[in-house]
């Protein structure tokens, strides 16, 4: 093993708690700094994507309340694109790990996860490895195997009124804040409606998102 390789496996995993009650945020940061794999450099709240990059991360955990997907799987996605993997601690999903493989969550773990495990699942996803609750093994080959092309080639579910205006903003390219201030509503809302959209189109970005639309005929581009 060189010098670096030697360095990065030595290296504490520098992580950011993200959930959406401060609560759940304080906890695990409590529990997680006892690890000596560790070390916590903040907490945030589930919009807070620039917030968390500054902290310069090296693995993210998510703490998934039962219906805080829709928020994280954006998340995911927008933290991905520099590389930085989330693990989910939760309800296990009962379907759509492919979208959560595609979205680049890298650890689905159980809310009965002790600290030792979530804790050994930051590091193995910081380290380029996928870690899965034992019940959700049995349909990595499936997801992992799916192919990009036929992600929202099903029938859609049917968007709210919200949601496809919210739609056709993201389509011009607004960021959540803008559209936030076009439709009257707060970002926490926007983020929410996004995570819906991608939820119900199997999109894990915007643009994604509105490029199965505009197939699908939700959009006119």
């Amino acid at each position: 093993m060189d010098a670096l390789s030697e360095n990065l496996v030595a290296r504490p995993v520098r992580v950011v708690v993200v959930a959406r009650q401060p609560v759940a945020r304080l906890g695990w940061r409590e529990v997680l700094a006892e690890s000596g794999d560790l070390r916590i450099v903040g907490v945030a709240g589930m919009e807070s994507g620039s917030g968390i990059r500054e902290l310069l991360p090296t693995a993210v955990l998510a703490v998934n309340g039962g219906d805080d997907l829709a928020a994280i799987i954006p998340l995911a996605g927008e933290l991905g694109e520099t590389g930085i993997p989330i693990v989910v601690v939760g309800p296990l999903p009962t379907a759509g790990l492919a979208s959560l493989l595609r979205a680049g969550i890298r650890g689905v773990l159980p809310e009965s996860a002790s600290a030792d495990e979530v804790a050994a699942a930051l590091v193995g996803a910081a380290r380029g490895l996928l870690v899965l609750a034992p019940s959700l093994a049995g349909g990595i080959a499936t997801a992992l195997t799916t192919p990009e092309a036929q992600v929202g080639d099903g029938e859609v579910e049917s968007l709210t009124e919200r949601e496809a205006e919210v739609l056709e903003l993201l389509a011009l390219g607004l960021a959540n804040k803008a559209i936030a201030r076009r439709l009257g509503i707060s970002e926490h809302t926007v983020k929410f409606h996004v995570g819906s959209i991608f939820a119900k189109l199997g999109a894990v970005s915007r643009t994604e998102a509105v490029t199965v639309a505009a197939r699908k005929g939700l959009l006119a581009l």
